[in-house]
């Protein structure tokens, strides 16, 4: 006998009912109601909700309401970023760029340092580096540019920074190397 059929066709519960038979039959000989007995999502099984009083019942609804909610919207923003990757991947191939390798500089004493950045613009990473000197500097920017494809070089070219373009345009061959004078930001 299959008594998940019968409680079906006698209306104590949806055909789209999760319960497993025997205990849903128990369940309507016990309290006449099987939903009430029953921990199930309402959203899935289409059941009928328990009385407000029982608060247990009202908060786990709440708890699978916003498990759902919060799984869309982490699927949501992981199909958003794979998106955006792939756009930058087309940008790329449609002339943009998506590897940097910036150059900066500071020279106030005692933190003399030249800082190289490497900016993975389709995986979202950036890498850093600090040397000494421009010797060093160069050396580092050669590896970078074979390991991460580097396709274009941002230089500060303020004061010291044209030194380090100067070196860099007679070193570097084959990649768009920009000069960069920055000025104060006017918001005006």
């Amino acid at each position: 006998m299959d008594y998940k059929q019968m409680c079906v066709q006698q209306g104590y519960v949806p055909s789209t009912c999760t319960m497993e038979g025997q205990m849903c039959w128990l369940l309507v000989n016990s309290q006449g109601d099987p939903c009430k007995g029953c921990n199930a999502n309402r959203k899935i099984c289409n059941g009928r909700h328990t009385p407000y009083e029982n608060k247990d019942y009202n908060f786990m609804c709440s708890l699978d309401l916003l498990g759902e909610i919060e799984s869309k919207r982490i699927e949501e923003n992981k199909k958003r970023r794979e998106e955006i990757i792939q756009q930058r991947k087309n940008g790329h191939i449609n002339g943009y760029t998506r590897t940097i390798l910036e150059v900066k500089w500071s020279m106030s004493y005692p933190d003399k340092f030249i800082e190289i950045i490497v900016k993975d613009i389709v995986n979202e990473k950036a890498y850093i580096a600090k040397c000494r000197d421009i010797n060093h500097m160069s050396s580092i920017i050669v590896h970078c540019c074979k390991i991460y494809n580097v396709e274009q070089i941002h230089v500060e070219e303020n004061n010291y920074g044209s030194h380090i373009y100067d070196y860099l345009i007679n070193t570097i061959k084959n990649i768009d190397i920009v000069p960069l004078r920055y000025t104060s930001l006017k918001l005006n």
